[in-house]
């Protein structure tokens, strides 16, 4: 199969055109600018471009990787909400792992890292639902455990985060310190990858829980296992091993980071020559083009019925942005003997934004645990102020 095909394959007939055309303008607008260099306004063209072709390529890595993950579910028979909140979040935040390490360690600007994170948590909890519950063919019926299991675990997460960004505990003594920075050490990395642990814990009995409740019915497995291979085939994804199922996973991770250097790049860029800051680029660009695939996987489980998927996924990413996206990082740049990672966050206002939106989500769950479609309006709208709101923090 030559690149060609390949590519055709991977974005699909109508979005290769879309991709190859955006691609031609932005190269046209690179060549402009080389030769050009007064005309700084080609630049807008360019990184829009770059930034609109990453996220598709995001977008369409989550498209590939949910075949993988359903196989690796069904074939270990997770729980729909286990599976979305740990193979699926892992996977789709992978992007937001990316950002955080080009932040942390290539750019030595950790509050990037951060907002994008914390930017990316927000479009979660606010468009993720809005955009599931306006697709689903009913009002989202969403499990009691999902509602408070995740998203209240995920709320104590971000409690945790503003504590690390607020309290001068959290804050490592460095010799000469700069004002209003904290600086993050292992203890803050600790913190968080426990917390972590502690949430793979709380899914490790829901899973124990799962089997015995299901453990009378043995031929479960062997017919959706049938019946999912015959789907994978009409997709183009023929998945019959789980050694398979992983190749497509990490595949598609990889390929995911690529395009979250390029998103990165492109939209810090971008935001220099619109004179907005580095930080709210990350909260509000950088974050909804790495929570593409979030989108995608939500989606495709809410068109399917599968509530519960939709919604897990959406804490269980944010529970893995928070915690291992922004503590391994720390731990790789003192691993390179980096020292502790300064943090420079006057934009608190994004943390209590999160916040909000956290509980006005849970608010709207937790009325007779479903999600009508005027709510999702309401969750969208409420998305689209805040971020309105964000320019002038």
């Amino acid at each position: 199969m030559n690149p060609i095909s390949i590519l055709q394959t991977f974005l699909g007939p109508g979005m290769f055109r879309h991709t190859i055309n955006i691609s031609i303008l932005a190269i046209i607008c690179w060549i402009a600018l080389k030769q050009f260099p007064e005309y700084s306004f080609l630049g807008y063209p360019l990184w829009i471009s770059l930034i609109i072709v990453a996220t598709i390529i995001i977008w369409r890595a989550g498209d590939f990787f949910e075949p993988a993950a359903e196989f690796i579910q069904e074939r270990r028979q997770l729980p729909e909400s286990v599976k979305a909140a740990v193979i699926d979040a892992i996977a789709s935040s992978f992007p937001e792992f990316c950002v955080a390490v080009i932040a942390v360690i290539m750019l030595g600007r950790a509050e990037v890292g951060i907002s994008s994170i914390v930017g990316s948590a927000l479009y979660n909890v606010l468009v993720i639902p809005a955009a599931a519950g306006l697709i689903a063919k009913t009002p989202m019926t969403i499990n009691r455990e999902v509602i408070w299991r995740d998203n209240m675990y995920y709320l104590g997460v971000v409690f945790l985060l503003l504590a690390a960004l607020v309290f001068p505990q959290f804050s490592v003594d460095v010799e000469n310190p700069e004002p209003n920075t904290q600086y993050w050490g292992i203890m803050v990395a600790v913190v968080l990858l426990c917390a972590y642990f502690v949430y793979v814990l709380m899914l490790h009995h829901s899973f124990k829980k799962y089997k015995e409740q299901h453990a009378h019915d043995e031929t479960m497995l062997e017919t959706v296992v049938e019946s999912k291979q015959e789907e994978y085939e009409e997709e183009g994804v023929k998945i019959t091993t789980e050694k398979q199922a992983w190749f497509w996973i990490i595949g598609m991770m990889l390929v995911m980071g690529g395009a979250s250097h390029v998103l990165v790049e492109a939209s810090l860029h971008l935001g220099e020559l619109a004179g907005i800051d580095a930080v709210i680029m990350g909260f509000v660009v950088i974050a909804a083009g790495t929570s593409v695939p979030d989108t995608v996987l939500s989606v495709i489980s809410a068109q399917e019925g599968n509530y519960d998927a939709a919604i897990s996924n959406v804490f269980g990413s944010n529970i893995f942005d928070i915690c291992v996206c922004l503590s391994v990082p720390i731990l790789i740049a003192m691993a390179m003997g980096g020292g502790p990672t300064p943090i420079v966050l006057p934009q608190v206002e994004l943390i209590w934004s999160l916040i909000g939106a956290t509980l006005l989500a849970f608010y709207f769950f937790r009325s007779g645990y479903t999600l009508s479609k005027p709510e999702s309006v309401i969750l969208g709208g409420v998305y689209i102020l805040i971020v309105v709101l964000s320019f002038t923090f």
